[in-house]
């Protein structure tokens, strides 16, 4: 459990938040954890919940189905994320999407009451649920913004500049692999790669491993 807690820490919910702090404000034996094999089904759209799901170890995606039966991936979950919190004050909520595992993962699931305790017991846990609540109205804006242009550059753009924003510089560490970014942007993998050898070529980014650095970066602005 040392090591489980110590992962929960690293997610922006408990920022500011030490050990000890967490003890008090939260009851661990109310919380289940769980390990899921690669490929494994968390959740599945239109099921009851009533806990919040931490990652503490592996890769989780959330996908959403639609009439012809296409998945389209709504977002990607590493160490140091949680889903299911925008659901806390549902009522009756149930998942709006399907949720699994792309590698074998730990999830920490923390039930709705004890998130509402943590609310109540601590204003610095109460901040980082609203700034994640923010953040999280953000990236949806900014995916309905990816499908509203058609062409590959478009969108890989609003996603170079999302990313930049959450890591607050210019030069930044890619946090997802070439396919996770084909799915994010409904993109075929080949059109991603082709697309930014072709920014890097017109002088717009340059990339060196998993690194990118926005060279222009009055042409990323959201």
């Amino acid at each position: 459990m040392k090591e489980s807690i110590q992962s929960l820490l690293k997610n922006a919910l408990f920022n500011n938040i030490d050990e000890e702090e967490l003890h008090r404000i939260l009851s661990f034996e109310s919380c289940r954890e769980e390990v899921f094999e690669k490929d494994s089904l968390v959740v599945q759209e239109g099921d009851y919940c009533d806990t919040i799901g931490f990652v503490l170890e592996g890769t989780l995606t959330i996908q959403q189905y639609g009439r012809s039966g296409d998945a389209l991936t709504i977002n990607i979950f590493r160490h140091g994320e949680c889903f299911g919190a925008p659901l806390l004050f549902t009522k009756q909520a149930k998942y709006p999407f399907t949720l699994v595992t792309i590698s074998k993962s730990k999830v920490l699931f923390i039930p709705f009451k004890e998130m509402r305790h943590m609310l109540e017991s601590s204003r610095t846990f109460n901040f980082n649920y609203l700034t994640f609540l923010s953040t999280h109205i953000f990236v949806l804006k900014n995916k309905i913004k990816i499908l509203a242009h058609n062409d590959v550059r478009s969108r890989l753009m609003i996603y170079l500049a999302k990313e930049m924003e959450l890591a607050g510089s210019t030069n930044y560490k890619m946090r997802h692999k070439k396919t996770e970014i084909s799915e994010i942007i409904k993109v075929a993998r080949p059109s991603v790669s082709r697309e930014l050898s072709n920014m890097e070529k017109d002088g717009l980014i340059k990339i060196e491993g998993t690194h990118v650095t926005i060279l222009l970066e009055d042409e990323f602005l959201l």
